[in-house]
């Protein structure tokens, strides 16, 4: 995977609560609007597609944003798991966008 392309999908999941915040406050059917609609839709429906564990494992990284180290020492996350986590997660949002 292209590393612009992973580093987008890894943006737009950091974000991913915020955006949901803003475009839940939002009206109207501009393109803006509609297009933040179906990318968050598109990490929904990876989101769902995952086991517990990486479901679990994907809100640590994404959503509370801990780094490996925090991870580990907080919520008991292996390097391991949160890489693989991590990678496993940027590849289907990226393929589910249609970017790869």
């Amino acid at each position: 995977m292209p590393w612009h392309v992973r580093q987008y999908v890894k943006t737009e999941l950091m974000d991913y609560k915020t955006n949901r915040k803003i475009l839940d406050r939002l009206e109207g059917n501009t393109k803006a609007l509609l297009l933040a609609e179906k990318r968050l839709k598109q990490i929904d429906k990876v989101l769902d597609s995952l086991n517990e564990e990486d479901r679990e494992t994907a809100e640590i990284i994404f959503f509370e944003q801990y780094t490996q180290a925090g991870a580990e020492m907080a919520k008991n996350v292996t390097k391991a798991m949160y890489y693989n986590c991590m990678n496993k997660v940027i590849y289907l949002v990226a393929k589910e966008m249609e970017l790869i």
